[in-house]
């Protein structure tokens, strides 16, 4: 039987993740999942257990929370061997989205008892060196939201009360009071193209923001990374459309360009911020620099039409 390390962030949610703890602990047990429990309690947590049950022969790894535990978990196991798994107990559970696990937590769990893995694509994103700090590389796995994203989740950190969806749109009501977008320019390997930009996003997953089918047509195993630009957009443009991206409709708008890429640079004379998985990018910074890394983790899925792409494990 596979050695599982289950690491669980009761912060989730609000904190409404701790009240899932017993129950998940009770699933594995009665699923026949031995396992052991780490629990995080600040941003990185994550990571330092993912390096601890790797150094000590886990074979599956698994993230109990939102997004950005997913996120360091996921990047910390590139390059292991370990197979990633998750448990959606966050807020947006987006990448949980284009794995197929739904938000059931008996079903997740079931999940990872049959061990059914794909192979998935990430990401890296890095900001070079400049007067601030030196350069930062982190892989992501679900997306990169550059302008707006970066602003919403400044403005998330800061409420409180609202969860899930609610909790996004009313961050993005707050930070559309002070941000309308910035000149950025994106470089696909040919030179700079300079846009008017409300908000650039380079996802691997479908979905962000816990509902914002953002780039509905991504796979998370075709090599390739999606790219949605929005052009700056009037407070009546944006709450005309917005509602098209809950089911992906807004490709077809003349302010929307959309494309596949497998690398770009994303610049502007104004620094920018940025969400890496749902977690802010440590710093505002001008420019950022984003590849595919193709097939790069195997992660545990749910009932998928992916075919022989997939793999079963006794």
């Amino acid at each position: 039987m596979h050695r599982t390390k289950l690491i669980f962030n009761p912060q989730s949610h609000g904190g409404e993740a701790a009240t899932h703890l017993e129950q998940v602990k009770s699933l594995f047990a009665a699923a026949g999942i031995p396992f052991e429990l780490a629990l995080t309690d600040v941003p990185g947590d994550g990571r330092k257990a993912a390096l601890e049950a790797v150094s000590r022969g886990f074979t599956t790894v698994v993230a109990a929370g939102g997004d950005g535990l997913a996120g360091e978990v996921a990047g910390t196991l590139v390059g292991t061997g370990a197979v990633f798994g998750m448990i959606p107990l966050g807020s947006g559970d987006d990448f949980a989205k284009s794995l197929r696990i739904g938000r059931s937590v008996p079903q997740a769990v079931e999940m990872i008892r049959r061990r059914r893995t794909m192979m998935v694509d990430g990401g890296t994103v890095s900001s070079p060196a400049d007067g601030d700090g030196g350069e930062i590389t982190r892989h992501f796995f679900n997306c990169v939201g550059i302008g707006l994203d970066g602003e919403v989740i400044v403005e998330k950190e800061k409420i409180r009360g609202l969860r899930d969806l609610k909790l996004y749109l009313w961050a993005t009501i707050r930070a559309l009071t002070r941000y309308m977008g910035q000149r950025v320019s994106l470089d696909f390997g040919s030179g700079k193209i300079w846009f008017e930009a409300l908000l650039v996003e380079i996802t691997n997953g479908k979905c962000i923001g816990g509902g914002y089918y953002i780039c509905p047509e991504a796979r998370v195993d075709d090599g390739l990374l999606d790219l949605c630009l929005v052009r700056r957009l009037s407070w009546i443009e944006f709450f005309r459309h917005v509602p098209k991206v809950f089911k992906g409709k807004h490709k077809y708008l003349k302010q929307i360009s959309m494309g596949l890429i497998t690398k770009v640079a994303v610049e502007s004379e104004t620094p920018m911020a940025a969400q890496v998985d749902g977690e802010l990018w440590p710093r505002r910074v001008k420019r950022f620099e984003l590849a595919v890394v193709p097939q790069v983790l195997e992660c545990i899925v749910g009932d998928d039409d992916a075919g022989d792409r997939l793999r079963s494990f006794s």
